[in-house]
């Protein structure tokens, strides 16, 4: 007998979230964004390793505004 595959962790992220109070998933999505952050402020500095923190805070921000024109152009071609 064939045993039963596991599930998705897609589908299983979507299911827990389901049974989680809406004040939890706020909370875990700005746990998620700030690690997001961090990660790509990681990047920044390991690419420009004599950059200031006023230099990584900028570029941080000038990456920000990108994703948020790309997220822009993909959502108005719906």
């Amino acid at each position: 007998m064939i045993s039963p595959q596991p599930l998705d962790p897609i589908r299983s992220r979507v299911a827990q979230a389901a049974t989680t109070l809406p004040e939890q998933r706020v909370l875990a999505g700005l746990e998620h964004s700030e690690l997001a952050i961090r990660v790509v402020e990681d990047g920044i500095r390991d690419q420009n390793p004599l950059a200031d923190d006023a230099t990584i805070t900028r570029l941080l921000a000038e990456r920000i505004e990108l994703m948020r024109r790309i997220q822009d152009r993909t959502l108005a071609k719906k």
